[in-house]
Parts: structure tokens; C-alpha cells; sequence
């Protein structure tokens, strides 16, 4: 059967959400998900995976784009944050190119994020970013340098099962295929519960998927998204039992 990833994304950001995403994981219908580091319950968060034995089924949420960073520099940069330190990006347009200080800020804050990742006692088994902000042109490479040198072996990929103009089908394209050459991709595929659901394309044996979900909240015992408001409690029950599910983790070690 073709494999499937379900990552919670945005683990730390509240309790609500901690919670959501750790009876998602209880209920099996996610194995993965990816932590937000510089949020004030980024630490409980790890606290429940860790005592959860889930700590290897956790990355790392990279952050440019809300809340406080961890790091200095990037606070003295105006496209990134505002005058009170706030991150305050909001993808409006393209980065294609950062001045010298925007390169040494955004590695200081990329690595220090994972550095506190790991030292709340996640070992970070991949790697994705809050708004997507990992596939910005101006911003990938000094994404690919950091994993090779953190030794996070694997990113998400930009979505290739959604519809969208020639452009961006192109550009997405071109981004899967830098981190395809670069060894750092995990899966074959990656997108929404909406975009495999009117994905047409036959997938392969051996294909991997990454579905991304946002458990927000609980109302009687189901998990709520929420982006979406779909009951996932019901919906990935449905798309699951055509799939095999499996973890990073697993495909780290086979």
C-alpha cells in the first residue's frame, strides 16, 4: 500500500492545541508532529511527548513569522520583525535575496531554535516551518545548510498535490526537486486532507505521503482543526484505512 505521514503542525503554540495533537496522536490518527519553539508552552509540549515516549516522532516547527524570536540580531531587521521584536513577516511577496546581516540573523535564529529543541530533550526526527516559510527562494539554501549541519535529515516538501497557477506549479516543482538532490526529502508527496482528497493522480506502491492537519481543539472527545473545522476525528479514520501509515522516524531507520 502506499504510505502515509499525518504531521500535526504547530505543537507548543498553546495547551489547546498540545492537547489536540496529543489525543490525535492517542486516537492514532497522526503519528507526527512538529514543534514551535519560541512560545511560552513550547516546553510543555515537549514535556508531554517526552513523557509520552514520543519524542523521536517530533521535529522541529521552524519559526520566522509570529511571535518572539530567540535571538537578537533578527530584531534589528525590519523585513522580519517589528519595533517591538516581534516576528511580523506575513509572505506578501516573495523573498528572492537577504542583505549579509538578514543571512547571519536568520542562521543565528534557525540554529538557536533547534538548539532549544533540543535541549527541552527532542532529538528532532525532521523539519518543517510555520507559514511555510522554509520555501521562500531567498531562504532555502540557508535551510539546506543548516540541516546538513544539525544533521536533520529531513524537510517538507512545498505542496504538489493542490491546485495552483503555471507559476507556482513550477516553482514548487523546482523547490522539490533542490531538496530531492540535496537528499533531505522524506516523502513523495505533501499537502492538505482537501488536496488528497481531489488529488487525481494513481499513486505508487511505494510512495510516500505527507498530509499536514492543525488539531486546535476538542469538543466531546474529537479532535477539532483548527483551520479547517473538519472533525478529524471522523475524516482521517476514512482516508487512513487506504493508506499504510508510518512516521519520519521509521522511514530514518529502515
Amino acid at each position: 500500500m502506499t504510505k502515509l505521514i499525518i504531521n500535526a503542525d504547530d505543537f507548543g503554540i498553546n495547551k489547546d492545541v498540545n492537547s489536540a495533537i496529543m489525543a490525535a496522536m492517542d486516537s492514532n490518527l497522526c503519528r507526527d508532529t512538529t514543534l514551535l519553539v519560541n512560545f511560552e508552552e513550547s516546553e510543555h509540549a515537549a514535556g508531554l511527548a517526552i513523557s509520552s515516549k514520543r519524542k523521536n516522532n517530533i521535529g522541529i516547527h521552524f519559526n520566522l513569522t509570529e511571535g518572539y524570536p530567540l535571538t537578537s540580531k533578527i530584531k534589528n531587521e525590519d523585513r522580519f520583525c517589528n519595533k517591538e521584536g516581534l516576528f511580523h513577516y506575513k509572505k506578501d511577496k516573495r523573498i528572492f535575496r537577504l542583505s549579509n546581516s538578514e543571512k547571519i540573523a536568520v542562521y543565528e535564529e534557525l540554529r538557536s531554535q533547534i538548539h532549544l529543541c533540543r535541549k527541552f530533550g527532542i532529538p528532532v526526527s525532521h523539519a518543517d516551518s510555520h507559514n511555510h516559510i522554509h520555501e521562500e527562494p531567498g531562504l532555502l539554501f540557508i535551510f539546506i545548510e543548516i540541516l546538513k549541519k544539525e544533521a536533520i535529515p529531513f524537510i517538507r516538501l512545498s505542496n504538489n498535490m493542490g491546485e495552483t497557477t503555471f507559476i507556482n506549479a513550477f516553482y514548487r516543482m523546482s523547490f522539490n526537486t533542490v531538496l530531492r538532490l540535496n537528499k533531505l526529502n522524506g516523502t513523495d508527496y505533501f499537502g492538505s486532507t482537501s488536496n488528497l482528497n481531489h488529488y487525481k493522480n494513481t499513486f505508487n506502491t511505494n510512495d510516500v505521503i505527507e498530509l499536514m492537519i492543525h488539531p486546535g481543539q476538542l469538543k466531546n472527545n474529537q479532535v477539532i482543526d483548527v483551520y479547517s473545522n473538519e472533525n478529524l476525528s471522523i475524516q482521517l479514520p476514512l482516508i487512513i484505512r487506504e493508506f499504510k501509515m508510518m512516521s519520519y522516524s521509521e522511514i530514518l531507520h529502515k
